[in-house]
Parts: C-alpha cells; sequence; structure tokens
C-alpha cells in the first residue's frame, strides 16, 4: 500500500467563463487538505457559493494531468472533468435527470508544485461539450499552499 500524507492547506481558486460572447469570474478562498499518495498529490476542500456546499476534489498526476471532480456519488450532481494538453477527454455529467456525455478540450495546462515551502499552482483552459454541443470556454487558475 503507497503511503498517505495528508497536510492542511489554503486553496484560492479563479474561473472565467465565457459562454455566448459573455463572461464571468468567480473567486474562492477555501480551506483544504492535500493527500499525497506516491506520486499522485489530491486537493480536496468544500467550495462556498450562493448558501450551497459542493465537496472539490483535484487529482494532479505526475505526468501532467489533471482530474477535477465537483459533487460525490451521493449528491444528486457530480462532475469529472480530466485535462490533458490538447487532447478531448470524455466523461459523464450525473444530474438528478439521468447522465450526460461531457467532453473537455484542453488548449492550456500548467502545473507548478513545490515541497518546501509545499504549495503549488495549476492554471487550465478548456472548451467544455455537454451532449455534443459546446457549452462554453473555461479558465481556472488554482493556487494553494500549506
Amino acid at each position: 500500500m503507497a503511503s498517505k500524507k495528508s497536510t492542511p492547506i489554503k486553496i484560492h481558486l479563479e474561473t472565467e467563463i465565457t459562454q455566448d460572447g459573455q463572461t464571468e469570474s468567480h473567486v474562492f478562498d477555501e480551506e483544504g487538505e492535500l493527500i499525497q499518495m506516491g506520486t499522485t498529490t489530491y486537493l480536496r476542500y468544500l467550495e462556498h457559493a450562493q448558501g450551497q456546499e459542493t465537496a472539490v476534489r483535484f487529482k494532479l498526476v505526475e505526468d501532467g494531468q489533471v482530474q477535477l471532480t465537483r459533487g460525490t456519488e451521493k449528491d444528486a450532481t457530480q462532475l469529472r472533468l480530466y485535462f490533458k494538453m490538447h487532447d478531448a477527454q470524455g466523461s459523464l455529467y450525473q444530474t438528478q435527470y439521468g447522465n450526460l456525455p461531457v467532453l473537455t478540450t484542453t488548449n492550456h495546462l500548467l502545473m507548478t508544485l513545490s515541497d518546501e515551502p509545499l504549495s503549488g499552482e495549476v492554471v487550465v483552459h478548456y472548451q467544455l461539450e455537454i451532449s455534443q454541443q459546446v457549452v462554453g470556454d473555461y479558465k481556472l487558475r488554482l493556487i494553494f499552499n500549506a
């Protein structure tokens, strides 16, 4: 079994969503935890927005791939997105009305991790399609530190 180390961290997430020519931005500052399992880093936290709490998880893989999960299996909705540079990655968006096919096409991906001090930054620009329709262009910037 791989060793597992958990550390409390501070999360700063900036998102920008462009849909139909309109852009909206969001900023989240949350407390979370970083779990290191072998060469894979997991970040977990609860996002607070509009009176709702959403479980968010980032999986950062040594080869440069990133996975983002919003919600859990117990929630009415769960979205899992996969990011790999210049590659379309498919997934399912679990909704209360059924599962919808999702496709992310990553245009920019930058991941920087540091042990001393424990910190990192992940920047992803991607296009999101749900049920074969482009929903919008997204940018996220995640900064974390212990």
